[in-house]
């Protein structure tokens, strides 16, 4: 087996990697005593409640970060934490309970997991909608925490949900480096069957179930919210494209995940600020804000 071999030092800017030139650009090398014995660790506690502190510590061991968590998404309703680390205090106090109850609608990892059933590792940037670091969202909630780069594992589970694993950097460190990324793809499948495990027995055993919030979908949602505040009705397609619209989605995006042409999600963006009488994303986002 092999590992990739980080050394942090610190730097004016946070925490600087020092790696060696090696095959596919950094140093491998055969797995430390020590990394042998975390490993072992996370894999024999996959089935304990221990095992979110095990599977921390090995990571933690090569790769800094600010957030830990693990959460479930179910095939409908909002999230279920499992368990979360979270350094700041503030965040940590403020984070959770926002999220799973109205700001995960908008998350790319909840919204990539409703969509698709793949099992890997993606960053924040690979997964989110084009325009998304420029929608309302972003600005008002995701960065209001500090964070400036995620990292998530994604793993189909048996009941139809999605088992998540969700690691971040804030400001003071910085993003993800490339190396640090490749070393987490290498190791991906040993994680998220790591994870896979855990959360299937979590499944199996009553004592650690937690009861699903059955949610109505996003655009449902936004529907029936507008007609309440507004008095005005938005038909089913464009509902689902001011959700999309909200996520940071594009046009072309938008009409992709829609199975329309171009040219009719500009037809449906229109026909919803027309009836609203709003002319942007950022005006759409504070009608609805209290959704999120």
């Amino acid at each position: 087996m092999i590992a990739c071999n980080f050394q942090f030092k610190n730097t004016p800017n946070g925490v600087d990697m020092d790696n060696s030139a090696g095959f596919s650009g950094y140093k491998m090398e055969l797995l430390k005593p020590r990394d042998i014995q975390r490993l072992q660790k996370a894999m024999a506690s996959s089935t304990s409640e221990s095992f979110f502190g095990a599977l921390r510590n090995l990571l933690r061991a090569r790769l800094f970060f600010d957030t830990f968590l693990i959460l479930k998404f179910p095939s409908r309703g909002a999230p279920e934490p499992v368990a979360t680390w979270i350094k700041d205090a503030v965040v940590a106090q403020n984070y959770p309970q926002l999220y799973t109850e109205r700001a995960y609608r908008l998350d790319p990892f909840y919204q990539f997991g409703q969509r698709r059933s793949r099992t890997g590792l993606f960053r924040l940037s690979e997964i989110a909608p084009v325009r998304f670091f420029s929608s309302e969202y972003y600005t008002q909630y995701y960065r209001e925490t500090g964070i400036v780069d995620e990292v998530g594992l994604l793993v189909p589970l048996s009941d139809g949900s999605i088992g998540h694993l969700s690691f971040s950097r804030r400001e003071a460190v910085g993003p993800f480096r490339r190396k640090e990324l490749q070393c987490l793809r290498q190791y991906s499948p040993i994680l998220t069957e790591l994870l896979r495990q855990h959360l299937e027995h979590r499944l199996n055993d009553s004592t650690n179930s937690i009861p699903e919030r059955e949610t109505r979908p996003l655009d449902a949602l936004i529907r029936s919210y507008v007609k309440a505040k507004t008095g005005t009705a938005i038909t089913q397609r464009e509902g689902e494209m001011a959700a999309l619209i909200l996520q940071g989605h594009s046009n072309v995006s938008a009409a992709l995940l829609m199975g329309i042409s171009r040219e009719t999600a500009k037809v449906h963006r229109r026909n919803i600020y027309r009836k609203l009488t709003i002319s942007s994303q950022t005006e759409l986002f504070a009608l609805l804000a209290e959704l999120f």
